[in-house]
């Protein structure tokens, strides 16, 4: 990795085709490891390496040696022998259920299908636009329209 100081906090480094921004004053990196871990990432370890700076110093106080002393302060009692456990039967015996219908993949049914004796027929009625007649259309008319006089 390469580094390229920018300001005395501010530095890009540069790790194959890719450039990353490593803020020292903030405890930040562009590609996000340094602040979620509180940990320098390997761009932070680089920029701390090329300031000559100690690491540990820009570590969270969560990861001191004391505060894992502290954890494990508290004497841990060892668990007795399996037989004498008091296990309650819903534990011990657990009901396993089948898991839940998976849905359909695309866009939901709004209705039924609907078989042949669902389906209502709409007969139109057809009328002769010429003789104002039902049962036969204009082109196959064989009436003349009355004149009005």
């Amino acid at each position: 990795m390469r580094v390229i100081p920018s300001t005395v906090d501010m530095h890009a480094v540069v790790d194959g085709p890719k450039r990353y921004i490593v803020n020292l004053n903030t405890k930040m990196c562009s590609c996000g490891r340094f602040q979620n871990d509180e940990i320098p990432c390997g761009h932070g370890i680089a920029v701390l390496r090329y300031r000559r700076l100690h690491e540990t110093d820009y570590c969270s106080p969560f990861y001191s040696l004391k505060n894992f002393q502290d954890t494990y302060a508290i004497p841990v009692e060892p668990l007795p022998c399996e037989s004498t456990w008091d296990i309650p039967s819903y534990v011990s015996e657990p009901k396993l259920m089948p898991p839940g219908p998976k849905r359909a993949a695309g866009r939901p049914q709004l209705e039924r299908w609907k078989g042949f004796a669902d389906v209502k027929f709409k007969r139109s009625k057809v009328t002769c636009s010429r003789c104002r007649q039902v049962g036969h259309n204009r082109t196959t008319c064989s009436n003349y329209p009355v004149q009005k006089i």
